[in-house]
């Protein structure tokens, strides 16, 4: 590895600790074993300036690590909670409270085994009517272009549906391809309907999703069914 692309290395793994540092995220999107792997890679080739970058990178690392095992003792300290002291507590607030604390936990889920146009329109009734009321620490309403991207794939047939999710598969071709510059390649307008028409397309196990943290991309790529694992990713566009 040449020193130039080995001081880009370190420089995207510094930026991904100082993100997790300074944005207080999840710790964890720093994967500790792969950093060091590639840190170790150009030991042998480092000059002086190398090294020090080198140096400040590992010292983030360990930072990080610090965080990992601190969010870790956090996480087993919630795993027991006294029943009787949640009970305490709960008897101990008024019905105002109460309710306000209940708004500010409630969140609705739109749940099914696999996403259909059926369940979709049932959410989509759900936060369009939210338009019609103002609810004290409810939260604000939800967005007005992502409801009007959802009323326009919603209608749909499914056949209709079949025949844009062949109009994107076909699009994909054989090799890897940016995910956001996919979604995008017919502008904003657009963007939101391509991306909830390509998910149906993951649902299926017909598109793959790579992703890679150290330098912020993300690619997607055709498959099948059963060379696709089970898993849920989010991805905001």
């Amino acid at each position: 590895m040449s020193s130039s692309r080995y001081a880009e290395l370190i420089e995207r793994i510094a930026r991904l600790c100082d993100e997790v540092i300074e944005k207080n995220i999840d710790p964890f999107v720093v994967d500790v074993k792969e950093s060091l792997r590639r840190l170790r890679e150009g030991l042998s080739e480092m000059d002086e300036k190398t090294l020090v970058m080198n140096m400040a990178a590992l010292l983030k690392i360990i930072y990080v690590i610090a965080l990992q095992q601190e969010d870790v003792k956090k996480r087993a300290s919630r795993l027991y909670l006294d029943p009787f002291l949640m009970e305490v507590r709960l008897m101990g607030l008024d019905r105002e409270r109460l309710a306000e604390s209940f708004l500010k936990a409630f969140r609705p889920v739109a749940e099914n085994e696999q996403a259909t146009l059926g369940c979709m329109r049932l959410a989509y009734g759900y936060w369009a009517s939210l338009r019609e009321y103002s609810l004290p620490g409810g939260g604000e309403a939800p967005e007005a272009g992502t409801l009007d991207t959802l009323a326009e794939i919603l209608p749909m047939e499914e056949a209709d549906l079949e025949r844009e999710m062949e109009k994107l598969l076909s699009e994909i071709g054989r090799g890897m391809i940016d995910y956001y510059d996919f979604v995008g390649k017919e502008g904003e307008d657009r963007k939101v309907f391509r991306a909830l028409v390509l998910s149906f397309l993951m649902m299926r196990g017909l598109v793959g999703v790579v992703q890679d943290p150290l330098k912020n991309r993300v690619w997607i790529f055709r498959s099948s069914p059963k060379n696709i694992g089970k898993h849920s990713v989010a991805l905001p566009i």
